[in-house]
C-alpha cells in the first residue's frame, strides 16, 4: 500500500513539474507584456502628466458679489455622434426644427474635443473644464458643475436619460413645484447614441430628424411650463463621426462637434455668430464661432450664476452671454481667480519638493505674482475701472494658463529621455536575444551579479527616491526607474563569448522599413495598400512563371483587396441602407458558402448549429432595420453561441491540425459575421480567403519549381543567418495582415474607431458596458485565423514563434521611437495631442498580438505538435540529387 501511494505521490509531483515547465517556457510571453505595457504608460505620461486634483476651493457665486444671473435653469441636451458637416450644411437644413429658434435667440457654433473621442471624456470635458479620460482619474476627486449646483442653497440637479422622463418630471406637480422654486437648476439629458451607421446613411438621418423633433417639443413644453423665459439651453455632441460610422480617433470629423445654445443670457450677436447663416447658399459649412469644448464648462456656469468648476482649464469665452458689462467682468473674474488658484496649488506643491531651489521654475508666476493679481483685479474694480480690470483678468487668465501648461508637462523632458533609453534598452534586449535563437547559441551569459547591473539598479534606486522627494505622483517615479530596470536585464543577457549582437545591419534593415511602413498605414491608407499588394506578389512571384487559374483567382483577389484599402474612404456609401444591409446579408451567406467552396469536412452539428446562429442573427437584424429592439432570446443566443465558438474547438473532437485549423476558421468567421456590419465580413472573409489560397499557390509554384529542376529535400543545417532572415519575414507578414484585417474591416481609419454597431445584436441600446470586450474580439479575430493558420501549416511558425514574435516587437518599439521623439507632445495644451492615439495603438499591438498567440496555443492543445524550438539542425532546406527528408514550411510568410 505504501508503495502506491509514493508511486502515486512521485507521479503526481512528475505532473506538477512538467506544468510548472511549461509554463516556465511561456514566462517570456508574460515578461514582454509586462514591459509593454509599461511602455504604453511611459508613453501616455510623456503626452499627458496630472495636475493637482484635489484641495482646491471654490470661488464665490456672482449672486454672493451681488450679481443675479441672467438664468435660472439651464437644459443641457447631449448626444453622441452628431458631426458638424452634416447638421451645418446646407443652411442647416438637417437642423429645421431648431434652426430658427437658434437664429431668433441664440447661437450655433464648433466645440473642438480632445482624444479620445469617448462619451465619458465628453462629460469630464463639458462639465468638469478639462480633458482626462475618467478610469484614469480619481474616483470623486474632481469637481463638475453638478457639484456647484448642488452646494448652493437653492440649486438642484436632474440627471435623465431620454426625453420621456423630462416630461413626467415635470407634469408631476410635487416635482415642478421643487424645481419651479429652484433659482439654480441643471437638467441634464443624456439621449446617447444618434449615430451607428455612416452619416449618409438612412437610419443615420432618421435618428437626428427624430432627436432634434423631439428636442424640439421638449423645449416648448418647457417653455409652457416655466413660462418665465428664465431658461438658458445647450444642445451639443459629445464627439463626432466617421464616413463609416465610427468613433474614438483623432480625425476632425471625430472631433469637431456642433452647438446650439439659446435661451436667457445668451448673446444672439455674438462675434463670427449665426447670423452670417441665412446668407451661405453654396453648399458648405457656415461661418460660426469654434471653441475648446472645455470652455462650454465656464460658460454654462456663468449662465446660472456658478464660478467655474475648481479643475477647470478653460478660459471663458467673450461676448456669447448678454448681460451687463460688470457682470461679464466678474465672471471673467472668477475665471481668473480660479485658474490663479490653481496655480497656487501647484506652485506650493513644487515647493514642497526637497531640491525646489536647485530646480527651473515657472517663469511668469509666482505666489507673490499670484496675490499681486488677485489684489489688482480687486483694487481695480473697487476703484471703477471696469475696463482695466477686465484687461487684468484676461492677462491673468494667460499667464495662470502658460504656468500651468509648464506644471503640468514639468517632468516632460526626463520622461522623454527615460521613454528613449526604455524602447532602446529593451530593444538591445530583444536584439540580443534574437541573436541566441539565430545561432542556437548556448553561451553562459553574465548574469544580474556584475558591477555594472548593481550600479545601474543602486543608480535608479537612488533618481527613484530623490524624484519621490519632490513629490512627483508615483507613476512618473515608476516611469523614470523604468529604464534603469530593463538596461541591467540587458546586460546580465550579455553573453561572456562572442559577439553581442548577430548581424547588427541585418536586424536594422529588415526593422527599419516594416516600422516605416507602421507609422504610413496610421497616417495614409492608400500607401500602405500598394505596399501590401506588392509584398504579397512579390512572395509569389513564381507563379507569373507558369500562372494556373488559381494563381490567376488569388491575384484578382489580391488587386479587389488593395483597390477596396486605397478606395476606403470614398466607400462610405457602403454604410448606407441601400447597401449595408445587403452586404451584411452576402456576409453571412459566405460564411457558409466558402468551407464547402473549400471542401471542408465538419460534423453535421457544426453546420446546423452555425447555420442557425446566422439564422437567428438575421432575424435580430431585421428587427433592428424595422426599428425595433432586438429580442432577449436573441441576444442570449449569441452570447452563447460565441462561448460554444470559442470552447467548441477544444473539444470539437479533431485530431489534425488541418481539421482543427478549419473549425476555427468556421467558427469564428461566424462570430465576426454576427458582430459586423455591412462589408465588413466580406472584407474578412476576403482576406482569410487570400491568405489561405496564397499559401497553396507558394506550394503548388514550388513543387512545380522543384519537378522541373529535379529537386528533392536534404536534411541540412539552417543557418543563422537563413534563420534571421525567415524570422523578420513572418514577423512583417503577421503585422502586415494585423494591419490590413483592422483597415479593412473599418477599425483605425488613421487612428482607433469603432462601429457602434457592433453590439446591436448582444446589447440593447441602453447597455454599452461589454462594448469594449465585443470591439476586442471583433478586431482579433482575423489575427487569431492567421497565427493559428501558421501554428498549422508552417513547421517553422510553429516551432520559432518566440524568434518572430522577438521579430514584432523590435519592428513595433522603432515605430513607437518615432512618435515618442519627433512629436510636439505638448503642442495642443491643454487638449491631448492627436498622434497619442497612434503611438499607443503601435505599442498595443506587441500586447494584442502577444495575446493571440497565447489564445492559439491554447486552442491547438492536445494535438501533436512540436512548440518549443527544436535545434537549428532539425529544420531542412531544399537541396537537388538527395533522397527526400521532413521539410521547412514557410509559406505562411
Amino acid at each position: 500500500m505504501c508503495y502506491i501511494v509514493v508511486f502515486l505521490l512521485c507521479r503526481r509531483l512528475k505532473y506538477r513539474f512538467v506544468r510548472a515547465v511549461k509554463n516556465m517556457m511561456e514566462m517570456w510571453k508574460a515578461q514582454a507584456v509586462l514591459v509593454h505595457l509599461l511602455l504604453i504608460v511611459c508613453l501616455w505620461r510623456v503626452y499627458n502628466q496630472p495636475g493637482a486634483l484635489n484641495r482646491l476651493e471654490p470661488q464665490m457665486t456672482l449672486s454672493e458679489m451681488g450679481l443675479p444671473p441672467p438664468a435660472d435653469r439651464l437644459i443641457v441636451f447631449l448626444v453622441e455622434g452628431l458631426r458638424t458637416d452634416t447638421l451645418f450644411a446646407h443652411n442647416c437644413s438637417r437642423a429645421s426644427y431648431l434652426r430658427d429658434i437658434v437664429l431668433r435667440e441664440g447661437l450655433m457654433g464648433i466645440a473642438r474635443t480632445s482624444v479620445p473621442t469617448l462619451g465619458t471624456s465628453a462629460l469630464v470635458a463639458l462639465f468638469a473644464g478639462f480633458n482626462g479620460v475618467p478610469p484614469l482619474l480619481p474616483a470623486g476627486k474632481f469637481d463638475t458643475i453638478f457639484n456647484r449646483t448642488k452646494a448652493t442653497e437653492e440649486g438642484a440637479v436632474l440627471s435623465l436619460k431620454n426625453l420621456t422622463d423630462l416630461r413626467v418630471r415635470l407634469s408631476n406637480d410635487t416635482c415642478f413645484r421643487v424645481l419651479k422654486n429652484s433659482t439654480r437648476l441643471v437638467v441634464f439629458v443624456y439621449l446617447e447614441d444618434v449615430g451607428g451607421a455612416g452619416p449618409l446613411d438612412i437610419e443615420y438621418q432618421r435618428k437626428l430628424h427624430n432627436t432634434q423633433r423631439s428636442i424640439r417639443d421638449a423645449y416648448d413644453f418647457i417653455e409652457g411650463k416655466f413660462d418665465d423665459s428664465r431658461t438658458a439651453y445647450l444642445f451639443t455632441s459629445a464627439h463626432g463621426l466617421s464616413n463609416f460610422g465610427s468613433h474614438g480617433g483623432g480625425s476632425d470629423e471625430e472631433r469637431d462637434t456642433p452647438f446650439f445654445l439659446w435661451g436667457a443670457g445668451i448673446n444672439r450677436l455674438a462675434k463670427n455668430a449665426s447670423s452670417s447663416l441665412g446668407v451661405n447658399n453654396s453648399g458648405g459649412l457656415p461661418q460660426v464661432p469654434k471653441l475648446d469644448q472645455i470652455q462650454l464648462a465656464p460658460l454654462m456656469s456663468a449662465l446660472i450664476g456658478l464660478p467655474p468648476p475648481v479643475n477647470n482649464l478653460a478660459e471663458l469665452p467673450l461676448d456669447y452671454m448678454k448681460v451687463s458689462r460688470e457682470y461679464e467682468r466678474k465672471a471673467m473674474h472668477l475665471n481668473a481667480l480660479q485658474l490663479l488658484t490653481q496655480a497656487k496649488t501647484i506652485i506650493r506643491h513644487h515647493e514642497m519638493g526637497v531640491f525646489q531651489k536647485w530646480l527651473p521654475t515657472a517663469k511668469d508666476l509666482d505666489l507673490q505674482r499670484i496675490a499681486y493679481y488677485q489684489n489688482q483685479m480687486k483694487r481695480l474694480g473697487d476703484m471703477g475701472w471696469r475696463g482695466k480690470a477686465m484687461e487684468t483678468s484676461l492677462l491673468a487668465i494667460k499667464v495662470a494658463q502658460k504656468t500651468l501648461k509648464f506644471f503640468h508637462g514639468y517632468y516632460h523632458i526626463p520622461l522623454l529621455v527615460a521613454t528613449v533609453l526604455t524602447l532602446l534598452g529593451w530593444q538591445c534586449y530583444l536584439v540580443v536575444k534574437l541573436s541566441r535563437f539565430s545561432r542556437d547559441s548556448k553561451d553562459q551569459r553574465r548574469g544580474f551579479l556584475t558591477w555594472t547591473t548593481i550600479l545601474l539598479a543602486a543608480l535608479g534606486i537612488l533618481l527613484g527616491q530623490l524624484v519621490f522627494l519632490q513629490w512627483a505622483p508615483l507613476l512618473t517615479v515608476i516611469c523614470l526607474v523604468v529604464p534603469f530596470g530593463i538596461w541591467s536585464l540587458t546586460l546580465a543577457e550579455l553573453p561572456l563569448k562572442d559577439d553581442w549582437i548577430f548581424e547588427p545591419l541585418a536586424h536594422l534593415r529588415w526593422a527599419f522599413a516594416p516600422a516605416a511602413m507602421i507609422v504610413l498605414a496610421l497616417y495614409w491608407t492608400c500607401p500602405f495598400s500598394l505596399a501590401y499588394a506588392l509584398c504579397v506578389v512579390y512572395h509569389n512571384r513564381r507563379g507569373w512563371v507558369h500562372p494556373s487559374a488559381k494563381f490567376l483567382a488569388w491575384l484578382a483577389l489580391v488587386c479587389l483587396l488593395s483597390g477596396f484599402l486605397w478606395a476606403q474612404k470614398g466607400m462610405q456609401i457602403l454604410m448606407t441602407t441601400n447597401y449595408r444591409v445587403s452586404l451584411q446579408a452576402i456576409g453571412m451567406v459566405l460564411v457558409i458558402v466558402r468551407p464547402l467552396l473549400r471542401k471542408e469536412h465538419h460534423k453535421w452539428r457544426v453546420w446546423i448549429i452555425n447555420l442557425g446562429i446566422l439564422t437567428v442573427g438575421g432575424i435580430g437584424i431585421f428587427f433592428r432595420e424595422l426599428g425595433k429592439p432586438v429580442p432577449i432570446y436573441i441576444m442570449a443566443a449569441n452570447w452563447t453561441y460565441i462561448v460554444y465558438a470559442f470552447a467548441s474547438v477544444t473539444f470539437g473532437g479533431s485530431s489534425s491540425p488541418r481539421s482543427r485549423l478549419q473549425l476555427i476558421v468556421f467558427n469564428l468567421l461566424t462570430v465576426h459575421a454576427l458582430l459586423s456590419d455591412s462589408f465588413t465580413s466580406l472584407f474578412a472573409q476576403g482576406l482569410i480567403m487570400e491568405y489561405q489560397m496564397r499559401i497553396e499557390v507558394h506550394k503548388e509554384c514550388k513543387a512545380t519549381e522543384e519537378e522541373e529542376e529535379g529537386e528533392t529535400k536534404e536534411q541540412r543545417l539552417l543557418t543563422p543567418s537563413k534563420h534571421l532572415q525567415m524570422s523578420y519575414r513572418f514577423a512583417v507578414s503577421i503585422i502586415l495582415y494585423f494591419y490590413v484585417s483592422l483597415f479593412g474591416t473599418g477599425y483605425w481609419l488613421c487612428s482607433f474607431t469603432y462601429f457602434a454597431n457592433t453590439a446591436r445584436l448582444f446589447l440593447p441600446d441602453s447597455c454599452s458596458g461589454a462594448m469594449p470586450l465585443l470591439v476586442l474580439i471583433h478586431l482579433l479575430i482575423p489575427s487569431l485565423i492567421i497565427l493559428s493558420s501558421l501554428q498549422a501549416l508552417s513547421s517553422f511558425g510553429r516551432q520559432e514563434m518566440r524568434s518572430i514574435l522577438t521579430c514584432v516587437m523590435l519592428i513595433c518599439n522603432l515605430a513607437v521611437l518615432f512618435y515618442v521623439v519627433f512629436v510636439p507632445h505638448h503642442a495642443n495644451w491643454p487638449n491631448t495631442h492627436p498622434s497619442v492615439i497612434n503611438a499607443l495603438l503601435a505599442q498595443l499591438t506587441v500586447v494584442l498580438l502577444l495575446a493571440c498567440e497565447t489564445y492559439v496555443d491554447f486552442l491547438f492543445r492536445g494535438l501533436n505538435l512540436i512548440r518549443s524550438p527544436a535545434p537549428k539542425r532539425a529544420i531542412t532546406e531544399v537541396r537537388s540529387n538527395r533522397s527526400p527528408g521532413p521539410t521547412i514550411t514557410s509559406s505562411g510568410v
